[in-house]
């Protein structure tokens, strides 16, 4: 038998498949939402089919890749019971307890990122105005004379 240049077979498709797969699997590998230490693994398989007379060969290419699942996610719900309504209610807990307060809820505690632009006092984490540049806190149950 003749000596076949795997380069050109199947008019070169053979080739791609593999370099194709190749590239996932190098992408795959460098995904950091993947496992970098689970295997990866590239299957090719040629279909050779003749015909009744065996003069003649239909001949497949096909390649297949074996690739790290993406990671999952974990995160936490808060779970009750609505006592006016009685449905069960789920809340997705972030980085705080639901209902819980946090410093930037208390009064007269200014977040550390924090910026004057124009007068106002800009939250640089939000975008939100927190306050006036310069304004006082105005008592109004104390009584000038």
């Amino acid at each position: 038998m003749k000596h076949v240049d795997l380069e050109k077979f199947a008019n070169g498709a053979f080739s791609a498949q593999v370099n194709r797969a190749i590239e996932e699997v190098t992408e795959n590998i460098h995904n950091p939402n993947t496992d970098a230490g689970a295997a990866r693994k590239i299957t090719v398989t040629i279909a050779f089919k003749p015909n009744a007379e065996r003069n003649f060969v239909a001949t497949g290419v096909q390649t297949k890749t074996t690739l790290a699942p993406a990671l999952g996610a974990v995160t936490a719900f808060s779970m009750g019971k609505n006592l006016q309504t009685g449905e069960v209610e789920a809340i997705e807990m972030g980085n705080q307890i639901p209902g819980q307060m946090s410093v930037n809820d208390v009064p007269g505690v200014v977040p550390e990122n924090v910026v004057e632009v124009e007068g106002k006092v800009v939250d640089t984490d939000t975008g939100e105005i927190v306050g006036t540049a310069g304004s006082k806190v105005v008592d109004l149950r104390r009584r000038e004379a």
